[in-house]
């Protein structure tokens, strides 16, 4: 590999992990869209993990915690990672780390979009779980944030 293609990729990666957070394979995707060839970035992406400038897990933690500020549940947050190749182990590790309380973020999200009133009707209660499970909420969540426990 030519000196100046290894310097561009340093400088390009550095760029992005400077801005936020980023997946290794989210990396990968960006030097390969930017014209350079995996057999080139692929050790030096390694060489930043190695020296944990790059962390996949740092990066699982700061989805974890923009999921809750967002108002996101589990299942939607681990759909978003696996987009980004970051496993269920390192997800868990991130989501321990965290200890976000899906129970209590389910309860002001239903009460945030629909108030703290109980639904009027079936059709109102399905609605309301309906938004939940797209929120990403797994059944016990929307269960307990609709007043069954």
């Amino acid at each position: 590999m030519a000196e100046n293609n290894r310097n561009n990729i340093i400088d390009a990666i550095t760029r992005m992990l400077a801005r936020r957070e980023h997946s290794a394979a989210e990396i990968g995707r960006k030097l390969l869209q930017k014209g350079f060839e995996e057999q080139e970035y692929a050790p030096i992406i390694e060489e930043f993990t190695e020296a944990n400038i790059q962390s996949d897990t740092r990066y699982a933690e700061a989805k974890v915690r923009s999921a809750v500020a967002k108002g996101s549940g589990p299942r939607k947050l681990q759909a978003e990672l696996a987009q980004h190749d970051i496993d269920e182990h390192t997800l868990q590790l991130a989501i321990r780390e965290i200890e976000p309380d899906w129970y209590a973020l389910a309860c002001r999200v239903r009460e945030k979009k629909f108030g703290l009133s109980e639904p009027d009707d079936f059709k109102q209660a399905q609605k309301q779980k309906q938004f939940l499970q797209y929120r990403g909420f797994l059944q016990s969540h929307i269960q307990f944030a609709m007043g069954r426990e």
